[in-house]
């Protein structure tokens, strides 16, 4: 919708690059000019504008991918986001500095510099806000006047968001049908019909139409009275109430097409943001985890005879069969059993070394070579057999759903305790919610609640 909220995002932008070097030379001046701060020597001013290189590029893609400008008038979630973003920021500048074994410079500047830096952005903020506000007060910045056509369960999510950005918006009212009831709630301003003298009564900026498909006759007459008086019009599609998840209209050649679940990771920069922090991550984890590797395996071999790893078939990504390696916790067994029967608490089949290897989830980690090859994500849903997968297709809803992104050594469903025998309903809501809702930092967010979180050893059997 056209309104202040994107000049408002602008100016945050221009605003950010501006202060962030002004926070860095004032960093610069605390602690090297000040004298508040021992001086010991330190590097010249030349090499610390790497740092502020890098903490400017760093900043805004960290920001573009984590919807940091993303306009709110929650002063505290404002705040949060500014932190969130700042310290993700320094913590790989770090790691940069690290690995480029440039290790002489000031680490109490660099905190300096960040708190000043989130002292900023949170400044520019409220000062932004302010000034909107006190403009609207003074009535030099008007905002948007809304009418809505048609009265639904749509409509009614629409008003409750707009009633969130009360200081750029202004709902006037609604048309509704001829002879449509209505409550007294409602501020309904006449009936379909009566649109043209609501337009020469009310200063109306822009016009949302929601009519269900049965009214949709309508359309022409009322767009035609939208283009007479020169009105923005917008169209809620009423097909929407059949789309159970986000909806996204995409474009072929000029043609318009919805997509009726988007996910995040349909982009493909994000799909590159996720699959890059697959490789290093499995890779490094490998390399790390070697030593553990071998004891696990001399252990599994002292305690029962058979292979050390396990191999099965999953469904993977758009519904591709693929092996997936485990460390073997169970006696060997026939083939055409495993495939079909379920894993049980206290299941008499696994090993002594097998209880344990489940109950730390250690027998999943040769799956950090099925993610290094680009079968596997570390987070996503969990691979099921082909056997449960058929029969779980034709039983529950939307299961087939989670095939969309590569299944995960770990998940949204599994850190909430929804693994091994617990039901496969409330474990697909939450494999759907991650789809829809996926972001680099909820991949971060599950594998620390993966390794520090209790959740996550619950079921784990």
């Amino acid at each position: 919708m056209h309104n202040v909220k994107n000049f408002f995002i602008g100016i945050l932008k221009v605003l950010d690059i501006v202060l962030c070097p002004i926070a860095f030379f004032a960093a610069w001046y605390i602690k090297f000019e000040s004298n508040i701060f021992r001086n010991t020597g330190h590097l010249n001013l030349e090499s610390y504008l790497l740092i502020l290189l890098f903490y400017i590029i760093l900043f805004f893609v960290i920001s573009n991918i984590s919807n940091f400008y993303k306009v709110t008038y929650n002063s505290f979630g404002n705040f949060a986001n500014i932190v969130k973003v700042n310290v993700i920021v320094v913590i790989l500048i770090v790691v940069i500095l690290y690995l480029l074994k440039w290790t002489d410079y000031s680490r109490v500047f660099l905190f300096i510099f960040t708190v000043l830096n989130i002292l900023f952005n949170n400044l520019s903020r409220i000062a932004i806000q302010r000034i909107i506000l006190l403009n609207i007060k003074n009535k030099k910045t008007k905002r948007e006047n809304i009418l809505i056509i048609g009265r639904n369960e749509l409509t009614k999510a629409f008003e409750e968001n707009i009633k969130k950005y009360a200081l750029t918006f202004n709902l006037i009212g609604y048309l509704g049908l001829d002879n449509e009831s209505h409550d007294n709630k409602t501020n309904v301003l006449g009936e379909v019909k009566d649109l043209e003298k609501i337009l020469e009564k009310y200063n109306v900026d822009e016009i949302i139409i929601a009519l269900r498909i049965e009214e949709y006759h309508l359309l022409d007459w009322i767009i035609s009275i939208c283009e007479k008086y020169g009105i923005r019009t917008y169209i809620i599609p009423d097909y929407l109430r059949y789309i159970p998840s986000k909806a996204q209209v995409e474009e072929f050649e000029g043609i318009p097409l919805i997509n009726i679940r988007y996910s995040p990771l349909d982009e493909w920069s994000n799909r590159f943001i996720k699959r890059t922090f697959d490789i290093v991550v499995s890779l490094f984890g490998l390399i790390l985890c070697l030593p553990l590797f071998i004891i696990i395996a001399i252990l599994i071999k002292l305690t029962s005879e058979g292979p050390i790893l396990f191999t099965q078939e999953r469904v993977g990504y758009n519904r591709r069969i693929f092996k997936m390696h485990k460390f073997r916790t169970m006696y060997v067994q026939d083939p055409n059993e495993e495939k079909v029967k379920w894993t049980t608490k206290d299941d008499p089949r696994r090993t002594p070394i097998g209880r344990i290897l489940r109950k730390l989830s250690l027998d999943e980690l040769p799956q950090l070579w099925d993610v290094l090859i680009g079968n596997m994500s570390l987070v996503g849903p969990r691979p099921e057999r082909p056997y449960f997968v058929e029969k779980f297709k034709e039983e529950i809803p939307k299961y087939m759903i989670k095939h969309r992104v590569r299944p995960g050594i770990t998940g949204w469903a599994q850190i909430h305790g929804w693994r091994g025998d617990t039901s496969i309903e409330e474990r697909i809501k939450y494999d759907i919610w991650y789809i829809e809702n996926w972001s680099f930092w909820l991949d971060i967010k599950i594998i620390l609640a993966t390794i520090f979180g209790g959740k996550f050893m619950e079921n784990a059997y």
